[in-house]
């Protein structure tokens, strides 16, 4: 199963878990958790750390300030789950969907993504250090207002109709990632943007950031040609 999301010509694949064939749990897990599906729990404060989630659907899930290190999620689905200033260290993600989820001020520190999509989803503030895309990875209509990202490596992304504004790139590799569809106009660090690809009509914000970040002094050319001589 594969959504519409395609980068150098494949789609992200996504968990294919229908919630009707797992387990419901409410307790939050103490080891290895597969086949289960979450709903409307509070695990507010959540500590995980070394453990696995496989073929897992949590929806209407309360993680706020949750702290994960070391943690592999694969297949699953989080859906509407609130991970708003949440310390995550470590992380695997593979083929897993985010729809609707809360990342605001989280912070994600040496992950690895795979197939992964964040769809409707609001990552404003949050703080993403050395994240590594190892395969298709999209997201489409999320707010990645004003958050940071630092020495990411996200060559395979996808950005869709997302909101961009204040996004500050330090040192992070997009070559090749897809950013049309979207406002540049507000980004941060064009440096990061080596090789990433656009469309036509986003020329024009990428010469008004590189004039700001560049410091370029823009004049009339006869007079700077007169000036020269």
């Amino acid at each position: 199963m594969e959504i519409d999301v395609e980068h150098g010509g494949q789609g992200v694949v996504a968990p294919g878990i229908d919630p009707r064939d797992l387990d419901p749990v409410s307790e939050p897990p103490l080891e290895d958790l597969t086949d289960a599906f979450v709903a409307n729990a509070d695990w507010a404060g959540l500590e995980l750390a070394g453990i696995r989630l496989t073929r897992c659907y949590l929806t209407d899930v309360e993680l706020l300030e949750a702290d994960w290190r070391n943690v592999r999620l694969s297949q699953c689905v989080l859906d509407r789950v609130d991970l708003s200033s949440a310390y995550l260290r470590g992380l695997t993600i593979d083929r897993c969907e985010l729809i609707g989820c809360r990342l605001t001020g989280a912070q994600l520190f040496d992950a690895t993504l795979r197939d992964v999509t964040f769809e409707d989803c609001r990552l404003d503030f949050a703080v993403w250090e050395a994240v590594t895309a190892n395969g298709p990875v999209a997201w489409v209509g999320s707010n990645l207002s004003k958050a940071s990202l630092t020495r990411c490596r996200l060559t395979t992304a996808t950005f869709t109709d997302c909101r961009l504004t204040d996004l500050e790139l330090a040192d992070c590799d997009l070559e090749g990632a897809d950013l049309r569809g979207n406002d540049l106009s507000r980004i941060n660090g064009v440096p990061s943007l080596y090789g990433a690809r656009i469309a036509g009509a986003q020329l024009a914000d990428i010469a008004q950031l590189a004039v700001r970040d560049l410091n370029l002094q823009v004049g009339d050319d006869d007079l700077s040609y007169r000036a020269a001589q």
